[in-house]
């Protein structure tokens, strides 16, 4: 069973990165920042957001970017390497509870053991200072809560924001509600994590939790024996305890609503991730509606 809100257009990723006529990131600059910023985990999401970046702005252009949720600082870092690569003086402003100079042990239970942090703990601030001197100076950290960041924002109309951050219905909720004040009238939003397989994702049973678990054990067992592949839901083990991607997409939805078709939502299906991440995971592009200029 599939979430998708009227109006909506969904585009798969390999159609949607052909379909934007801008340069590619670099693939051996994007491998090295997988390894270093993501503990070898994929992330395509990043090659999406560089061909966004350069397709929202133009020469002379000095934009004001948001990413929420920095983490590592993988998509803030790769945001930054597009406006650098477009020679603009934009700043990119991201957004976490963790302080930037802050240490730990990232991801430790995720990191592939040739990668450059494992087991090493350390702050982003040095990891940026190491790795990425020339993106890092286009970048602003600041610690907080999101909704209480923007309830502050001083930096003028955002033109481009990344939400990846908490997931939860009130997070989301609370986000957007600001952004839509704050935004550029030409401004883009995009959210991760965004899934469209969440069905039966308000059920917080573990009976239900367990009986789909094994169902999809014994489909999955089917399916190396070449027989057809029965999908429940979409990956819901996850989402069936958590409730955290169901809580994002249902403020999206509701968002669409409020606003009267103000915005429009294109969702770009991604390459399927092992994990909670699950095989509908996609991202969210939201953007003004013409009509409401």
């Amino acid at each position: 069973m599939t979430l998708i809100p009227s109006r909506a257009i969904v585009t798969p990723f390999g159609d949607k990165i052909t379909a934007i006529p801008t340069h590619e990131l670099p693939n051996d600059w994007y491998q090295r920042a997988t390894m270093i910023l993501r503990g070898g985990e994929s992330g395509e999401h990043g090659l999406l957001l560089y061909k966004l970046i350069r397709q929202s702005f133009m020469c002379g252009d000095t934009p004001i970017v948001l990413d929420v949720g920095t983490a590592r600082g993988f998509s803030a870092i790769i945001m930054a390497r597009a406006i650098s690569d477009m020679n603009l003086d934009g700043e990119i402003y991201t957004v976490d509870i963790l302080n930037h100079d802050e240490f730990l042990d990232w991801h430790a239970d995720k990191q592939r053991p040739d990668e450059p942090l494992a087991s090493i703990p350390t702050s982003r601030l040095r990891i940026w200072d190491r790795w990425y001197p020339d993106e890092a100076s286009k970048i602003s950290a600041i610690t907080g809560k999101s909704h209480e960041v923007l309830n502050d924002w001083k930096h003028g109309p955002i033109d481009f924001a990344f939400l990846d951050g908490s997931h939860t219905y009130e997070s989301v909720k609370q986000e957007l509600a600001l952004l839509d004040q704050l935004m550029s009238q030409t401004g883009v939003l995009v959210l991760d994590d965004y899934h469209i397989g969440l069905g039966v994702a308000r059920f917080r049973s573990r009976l239900v939790n367990g009986g789909i678990r094994v169902i999809s054990y014994i489909f999955d067992k089917l399916n190396r024996l070449n027989v057809p592949k029965f999908v429940l839901g979409t990956d819901t083990a996850f989402l069936l305890v958590k409730q955290r991607y169901s809580g994002l997409t249902n403020a999206v939805r509701e968002f669409l609503e409020e606003k009267n078709h103000r915005w429009s939502l294109e969702i770009v299906t991604m390459p399927p991730r092992t994990g909670y991440q699950g095989v509908d995971y996609s991202i969210a592009i939201l953007t003004r509606s013409k009509k409401s200029h």
